[in-house]
């Protein structure tokens, strides 16, 4: 059986006890982490690789909406709060689904089960050459074989393909890792490079359709072999 990894962002600490113990029942699913919205807990969510978030909208430090717009990452998100006023921002977000408090255990699972047919359909449609990706705060699907390069761009990187550019919350090494690194390599702190796309290098830079991009020098040498390999 397949099993969904899942967090928690809730204020209450009564509805997190709650939500706890409903996941610890459910087969289906591994819970990662449970807390309230911080910066903290943001970038402890952003390195999880997790299939589901359960997100509480009304917190002091962060609310919900604060830590959607952080997310660097594309779990299926399912809201819960006291106010019903909140629905219509959080579809804007694309949440999977809202719960409004108090709700029962029987709505809880409906929205489970919602949100792992949205994976299933998603893992089906989406193949091994495209990213979900999360560019001006939407979803899209990103072709892997277009990228020509990504460059660092402070919390942010810049994905440059054959068509357009991208700009999406994510730290390099994050984005890097969910490339793969027969085709893709990191050549310096701020440029990850796709290999066939490269025109000519030498050990000072490489070149892809007229950009000069550096190579760091304990690079080289895997640039090398890699570029030898993948001809």
């Amino acid at each position: 059986m397949k099993t969904f990894k899942c967090a928690i962002i809730e204020d209450s600490n009564t509805q997190r006890k709650l939500l706890e113990q409903i996941i610890d029942k459910n087969k289906s699913l591994k819970l990662l982490h449970s807390s309230s919205a911080t910066t903290e807990s943001l970038a402890h969510v952003n390195n999880l690789k997790i299939d589901f978030l359960f997100l509480d909208i009304e917190m002091p430090i962060m609310n919900g909406f604060e830590f959607l717009k952080g997310l660097t990452i594309t779990p299926q998100v399912i809201i819960t709060s006291q106010n019903q006023k909140y629905a219509l921002d959080a579809f804007e977000f694309n949440v999977t689904d809202f719960l409004l408090k108090p709700y029962s255990t029987a709505r809880l699972d409906a929205a489970i089960s919602k949100a792992i047919e949205k994976l299933r359909s998603i893992k089906k449609k989406l193949p091994e050459s495209r990213l979900l990706v999360k560019h001006n705060l939407k979803q899209i699907e990103l072709n892997v074989h277009g990228i020509l390069y990504v460059e660092a761009l402070g919390d942010y990187v810049k994905v440059v393909t054959e068509d357009r550019n991208y700009v999406i919350l994510s730290t390099m090494n994050g984005f890097n890792n969910r490339l793969e690194a027969k085709k893709f390599i990191r050549i310096h702190k701020s440029y990850i490079i796709n290999l066939k796309m490269v025109e000519r290098y030498n050990h000072e830079f490489i070149e892809i359709k007229n950009k000069k991009i550096p190579i760091s020098r304990a690079k080289i040498v895997e640039l090398d072999r890699l570029l030898n390999c993948f001809e």
